[in-house]
């Protein structure tokens, strides 16, 4: 290796350095893990009092809540999804996904915050760009 291309060699692997950290903050910065409000557990026995509509199937139970003046809507994921982009949608109507709600990784309890009462909630698969279930309340 000659000394010029020794020089090249060493400041490709300096920008390198830099702009890689760069890249993984703006790949991570939309994700919705590092909110606390988007993706909360909490127990179960605090909400079923509260409950106005409840829809459950084989994979999830979900509960529209109805505390002081906020709605909320709390998704018991019951079994492990095969889809690992498993993201949570309003329901519009004619199989039509509407605002999203947050995203879904694993079997526990999720709580979300939305502005008004659902017509049901579809948990939609963004890779594959299909409908993994719908709950209509």
């Amino acid at each position: 290796m000659t000394s010029g291309l020794r020089k090249i060699h060493k400041y490709i692997w300096i920008l390198i350095a830099f702009v890689i950290p760069i890249l993984m903050v703006f790949s991570i910065k939309d994700l919705d893990m590092f909110s606390p409000s988007a993706n909360s557990k909490s127990e179960i026995t605090s909400t079923k009092s509260n409950a106005i509509k409840i829809a459950e199937n084989d994979l999830i139970k979900a509960s529209l809540i109805k505390k002081d003046s906020t709605n909320s809507i709390e998704v018991i994921l019951k079994s492990t999804l095969k889809y690992p982009s498993s993201i949570l949608y309003e329901y519009n109507g004619n199989n039509k996904k509407g605002r999203l709600i947050g995203q879904l990784t694993t079997v526990g309890i999720y709580n979300f915050n939305v502005k008004e009462s659902l017509k049901g909630i579809i948990i939609y698969d963004a890779i594959k760009e299909e409908v993994i279930t719908k709950i209509l309340f």
